[in-house]
């Protein structure tokens, strides 16, 4: 294990392969509080404020489709009683 500009690099081998795993570390923190405000920070605004904002779009969409469902089928309803009224007096 070796360390540069705070990176760690750890080489895993066995006989017919080799893995270097690469670790960062956070040293621009001076304080555990800055360290788990900031990952508080990427928290929300890297997954929950784009998980709000799709489930507030997916919801309007759904809501979108649920209306005109029931209008095509308030107007498909309609117009099958129509047919079949005007078929009536026809005949």
């Amino acid at each position: 294990m070796y360390k540069t500009q705070d990176t760690w690099h750890v080489l895993y081998y066995n006989n017919a392969t080799h893995v270097v795993f690469m670790s960062c570390s956070d040293s621009n923190f001076n304080n555990s509080f800055e360290r788990i405000t900031f990952a508080w920070y990427q928290l929300i605004i890297l997954f929950a404020f784009p998980v709000v904002v799709m489930c507030f779009c997916y919801s309007f969409v759904v809501a979108v489709l649920w209306i005109s469902t029931k209008e095509h089928a308030r107007l498909t309803q309609s117009s099958d009683q129509t047919t079949v009224a005007a078929a009536a007096s026809n005949g």
